[in-house]
């Protein structure tokens, strides 16, 4: 399987290699209603660069991690949903328990989780439109419910989105390092921790909702992503655009406001 990261990416990667050598997230697999059967051919990037965190929220790489997203290149195999309205469950790295440094000691990756959409035929480039987004809910992060749940996120494919192959990008964003955020210094700061499949919707409806580009989809201004989250609250607000759910859009105030501003679901 073919796959890559930015050459900036990696040496910014690199720069800070002694904080986030043991940095690691990442989605290993999709099935439907949390059976046991996936498969990593289903995800992108490959392996070899899974734990890569993109820091560089301005870079090609906040996609899906890799540059590498053309499904006839990369040998990625589509994933099938039986129809839209189904839920499916995401599975992010039940064994690494999402940790983000293991010296002096074991620190787990706090933040919140997205999922997007984009249709295929926009390459990975735009269109992207959320169905997930969660926070923190009752004091706990939604990486916390992840951990609770042995690496399982359960998303349902709005019923009233068409029928077509799209890319899924599953994403979680670590705010630990957040409060040190440079916007001319990507070695620090958040991290987005994002994997894509490829699915395909049956039987669905007919909205395509109104997408964003990525790069594009985060303000470098953005409340949600700088600064100091240790003591937030369930009024913390998600970041990207608004959630599409049934036909409508969840609003979201704007990033430039308090960081805790509009909560979402669980």
């Amino acid at each position: 399987m073919k796959s890559g990261i930015s050459l900036a990416t990696f040496t910014l990667f690199a720069a800070n290699l002694a904080r986030l050598a043991n940095a690691q997230t990442y989605m290993t697999g999709i099935s439907m209603y949390g059976a046991s059967e996936l498969t990593k051919n289903t995800i992108l990037p490959y392996y070899a660069i899974k734990n890569f965190p993109v820091m560089d929220f301005d870079s090609n790489d906040l996609r899906c991690r890799t540059t590498e997203t053309d499904v006839s290149e990369t040998g990625v195999e589509v994933f099938q949903v039986a129809k839209a309205g189904d839920t499916i469950t995401l599975y992010w790295d039940p064994e690494s328990k999402t940790i983000v440094t293991t010296e002096p000691e074991p620190e787990f990756i706090n933040g919140p989780c997205m999922v997007y959409l984009s249709p295929v035929e926009n390459e990975a480039k735009d269109g992207w439109f959320k169905i997930y987004g969660s926070g923190m809910v009752n004091g706990k992060w939604c990486t916390d419910g992840i951990r609770e749940r042995g690496g399982k996120l359960d998303v349902t494919i709005d019923a009233t989105i068409a029928p077509g192959k799209y890319y899924l990008r599953g994403e979680i964003i670590g705010l630990n390092y957040s409060e040190l955020n440079s916007w001319d210094d990507y070695t620090q700061g958040a991290q987005s921790f994002a994997n894509c499949a490829v699915i395909e919707i049956v039987d669905g409806g007919d909205v395509v909702p109104d997408g964003v580009s990525i790069p594009g989809i985060y303000d470098k201004d953005d409340s949600s992503l700088k600064g100091d989250f240790r003591d937030a609250d369930d009024s913390y607000e998600v970041p990207g655009p608004e959630e599409y759910k049934g036909g409508e859009s969840k609003s979201k105030s704007s990033s430039t406001s308090s960081k805790k501003g509009s909560s979402q679901k669980n």
